[in-house]
């Protein structure tokens, strides 16, 4: 159940130790606010600061969504401190959603493991969302801004960007991405205006630093706190030179609390990073079963690109990999509900496979549900304009030339999907 509001789980901290004992990033957007996640926590952990992440949905399991010094918490550590968060929403009648309990849950593990510092991903939107019960973050950083969740937050820009604007507070800086569509920005600044926020910092790569989308390319980026600091971030996409620039300017602010933080360890954060199943090539050999005389490895390209804009991103570094011959193969998943048709339309072009995937019920999302494969397949033959490009289920897809010629298999639409991937090839 989704019900956007602050009433329950305001209810619910203060039966806990509140204000929190640890301090806090807090990170909203539609799309890089993972990365921009991953990035932060690295480098406060290489800064020798314990460190705790709350990012959803989980890739895996239910409480690999909460980290300290980003390795996943022990399910023995989730289930205690979820155990005492149900038991205090039931006690005292306050009705918490699913995603509620969750936040709550991991707030009280960074409680119990005494981290110093939280870096906290906002579910949905942002000014009801159950992670804005933080009233008192170091920074909050804004990422890129789209069209997304629109029944919930609102059917244009400027809306969405209000909800998201929401978790910025009286005295804080802000951190945004600069490359946002202007009435977004203005949106942010106005809010900023009106609850007296800290400085606003808009964030745009320099002509230099993008572009290339290429891991090997330098983001260098000047701040008051830390002057000038360059490093190379690990991941991949050229959206990552923004997401990794947004960062640095964010832990900058942070080392005004924790001098522990530094333009070297920031640097290093930012160069080793990682974030499984963004762009993330894996190698699919052991799955094969291929001889021992074939040692080739044989990757695809993982995504979970949910959203028109993200899928525009997606489609741009795939077509800097795209072969000479023939198409890419697509296996795609999707949540009901999703536009579907302007994402393929993003995503395929002429000579493309689709194959068309289910996902099963997912553990403390009970309001999720897979797009029925036949629509999938429906829509892609649309779009491809030829049915034998097309595939569902089990089905092998159509082609005579069984994949020859093809350099790609990959994306999911759905990060659900990536969690069946990662099951099968056990963790990771």
């Amino acid at each position: 159940m989704i019900d956007l509001g602050l009433t329950r789980i305001n209810q619910l901290v203060r039966l806990l130790q509140y204000p929190f004992p640890w301090r806090a990033i807090h990170v909203a957007g539609t799309n890089g606010k993972g990365s921009v996640c991953a990035y932060i926590s690295t480098t406060l952990s290489a800064s020798r600061l314990l460190t705790g992440r709350f990012t959803s949905p989980h890739l895996l399991d239910r409480w690999d969504c909460i980290s300290i010094d980003n390795a996943p918490i022990a399910r023995g550590v989730f289930l205690s401190a979820e155990s005492h968060i149900q038991k205090l929403n039931a006690e005292h009648g306050i009705g918490a959603t699913e995603f509620e309990i969750l936040t709550a849950t991991a707030f009280e593990v960074f409680t119990r493991e005494k981290v110093h510092v939280a870096v906290v991903e906002v579910g949905m939107g942002g000014r009801g969302d159950a992670t804005n019960v933080l009233v008192d973050p170091m920074v909050v950083v804004l990422t890129k801004v789209g069209l997304d969740h629109e029944g919930y937050l609102g059917g244009t820009l400027a809306e969405i960007a209000w909800q998201k604007a929401g978790i910025v507070k009286r005295g804080v800086p802000v951190v945004v991405d600069g490359t946002n569509e202007k009435e977004v920005l203005e949106v942010v600044e106005r809010v900023a205006r009106e609850v007296r926020a800290g400085e606003v910092t808009k964030v745009i790569p320099s002509s230099e630093e993008a572009g290339t989308g290429k891991a090997t390319v330098t983001v260098t980026v000047t701040t008051k706190e830390l002057g000038q600091i360059s490093s190379t971030p690990s991941l991949q996409g050229d959206y990552q030179l923004t997401n990794s620039a947004l960062a640095i300017h964010a832990l900058a602010l942070a080392s005004k609390t924790f001098p522990q933080i530094t333009a070297e360890t920031i640097s290093t954060g930012i160069s080793t990073t990682t974030w499984p199943g963004r762009l993330d090539f894996v190698d699919i050999s052991p799955l094969l079963f291929l001889p021992p005389t074939i040692s080739k490895q044989k990757k695809i390209l993982l995504d979970g690109a949910h959203n028109p804009q993200a899928a525009a991103a997606l489609a741009k570094y795939v077509d800097t990999l795209r072969p000479r011959r023939g198409g890419v193969n697509w296996v795609l998943a999707a949540t009901q509900g999703k536009d579907i048709s302007r994402i393929l339309r993003l995503l395929l072009k002429k000579g493309d496979r689709v194959f068309a995937v289910p996902f099963g019920p997912v553990d403390g999302m009970p309001w999720v549900r897979c797009m029925p494969p036949a629509e999938i397949v429906q829509q892609s033959q649309e779009v491809l304009g030829e049915r034998g490009g097309v595939g569902g289920g089990n089905e092998r897809g159509g082609g005579k030339d069984g994949g020859r010629g093809r350099k790609l298999v990959s994306d999911f639409l759905s990060f659900l999907l990536l969690a069946v991937w990662f099951g099968v090839r056990g963790g990771g």
